[in-house]
């Protein structure tokens, strides 16, 4: 281990300080006008299907009112819709639209894009201790 990583504990803090940059650097890089937690919840809708906005404000740990104001400004843009639950008229479900599906792949291959860039400009070995690191680090959220 490095100077900066003694134990277990700052080993952790530097893979989540990382995570934290790593977010940042491709948030950086994007061209729409959508925020990063619009784009959490749109990412879910995409990969989960259609959901209660009360049920993404508990996926996404934050308030129904919150949620619902990022479900407003999806559904502005054009990229959610929300419908009728068919089975109770009380609930209202929140899907992402054909536009939602295409705003999300595309964001997708742009971080993509960005990502293949750097890891390009890395030294051979370099990009093979990342392979090898994505290996592992696999192991610690599979368990």
């Amino acid at each position: 281990m490095n100077s900066r990583v003694e134990t277990e504990t700052d080993l952790a803090d530097e893979i989540l300080a990382m995570h934290g940059r790593i977010r940042r650097t491709l948030l950086a890089g994007k061209a729409d006008d959508v925020t990063a937690s619009q784009s959490a919840v749109l990412g879910r809708l995409v990969r989960d299907g259609a959901s209660t906005t009360a049920a993404l404000a508990r996926a996404e740990g934050v308030r129904p009112q919150s949620m619902g104001a990022t479900v407003q400004a999806l559904e502005d843009l054009g990229l959610v819709e929300r419908t009728q639950d068919p089975t109770d008229g009380r609930r209202t479900i929140v899907s992402a639209t054909e536009a939602g599906h295409a705003a999300r792949k595309d964001s997708q291959r742009s971080r993509t894009r960005l990502l293949a860039e750097r890891l390009a400009a890395l030294d051979p070995d370099d990009r093979a201790t990342v392979a090898r690191s994505l290996t592992i680090l696999g192991t610690l959220v599979e368990r």
